[in-house]
């Protein structure tokens, strides 16, 4: 296709949904796009990304949980997986003083939330936009203005975030875009291309494993978490081969200038983490000042995101 808004255009198809359609159920906003990804919105989870899917092929991993248990359980039990679940604004890593692992965002309900579907160039555009509030009475009040946009014709969604410090005092706030990616995509063999200097894993490396290359999966295989050193470039790529094109996921450098990896291939598990963030998730930088968190004064705002796409297709 050159332009999937010329099959409107000359009357071929006499309704823009059925190139670009939104579902709302209320829990679950499906966008399904012609020539690009299907995936879920998930406004009572921040409005980060659920299934997604690019033609018939799961991009997104999904967790072994069935089901979300509910508030009293920790992040382990009510991660469900799929493409994004933003950590932050209070915490990124694990539980810290007060603050549960990875934060409140991924469990927030946005408000305010509304889609819209306009033609845009040569083909349709559906955007979901949102607000998530992280703010209590006589403390911090930060705010996360969320724009999700995915178009017709290209197979990749972007998440843009405005966070905004509206209340009256400066605030630690670390943030990290948990970006999950699972099999088929994610094959024995299969390696993460990161252009960065080097790499530090939070514990030991287990033998013959690298947190870069993903093995076969096998029962009890423990996960290898690590931060890449001098990033250069806010991309990385799940190299492709005769199967499968490369799954690119880049991010606003100028405000997440860290990345750090979570491969976990455990049978059953089979999972790995992209996560582009602004703060250390492990090591001795975590006992700074905000746990090394950079600090958003009063009145100013971050512009921030990440995006995930299919590239090199034949």
């Amino acid at each position: 296709m050159t332009g999937w808004g010329e099959l409107t255009d000359d009357g071929r198809v006499s309704r823009p949904d059925a190139l670009a359609s939104v579902d709302d159920r209320g829990g679950v906003i499906a966008v399904r796009l012609a020539g690009g990804l299907a995936f879920d919105v998930l406004p009572g989870r921040g409005l980060d990304l659920g299934a997604t899917w690019w033609g018939s092929t799961p991009v997104a991993w999904r967790s072994p949980n069935p089901v979300d248990p509910g508030p009293g359980r920790d992040w382990e039990a009510r991660f469900l997986g799929g493409l994004l679940a933003t950590c932050g604004p209070d915490n990124i890593g694990e539980p810290r003083g007060s603050s549960g692992q990875h934060g409140t965002h991924h469990l927030t309900p946005a408000t305010d939330v509304h889609w819209s579907r306009e033609r845009v160039g040569d083909g349709w555009q559906v955007c979901v936009t949102g607000t998530v509030a992280h703010t209590s009475l006589g403390g911090p009040r930060i705010l996360v203005e969320r724009s999700v946009v995915a178009s017709t014709g290209t197979p990749a969604v972007e998440v843009s975030d405005v966070v905004r410090n509206v209340g009256d005092r400066s605030v630690g706030v670390p943030l990290l875009y948990h970006v999950n990616l699972g099999a088929p995509f994610l094959r024995p063999g299969a390696r993460l291309d990161v252009d960065a200097d080097e790499w530090v894993v939070r514990e030991p490396l287990p033998a013959d494993r690298h947190p870069l290359v993903t093995p076969e999966p096998a029962p009890g295989l423990v996960p290898v978490v690590a931060e890449h050193l001098g990033v250069r470039e806010a991309r990385a790529t799940l190299v492709g081969d005769d199967l499968f094109p490369d799954l690119v996921v880049t991010w606003t450098g100028a405000t997440l200038p860290r990345l750090c990896t979570w491969s976990w291939p455990a049978r059953d598990a089979y999972v790995l983490g992209v996560e582009p963030t602004n703060a250390p998730l492990f090591g001795p930088e975590r006992d700074l000042p905000h746990a090394g968190a950079p600090v958003l004064v009063p009145g100013a705002t971050w512009r921030t995101g990440v995006r995930i796409a299919v590239e090199g297709m034949s």
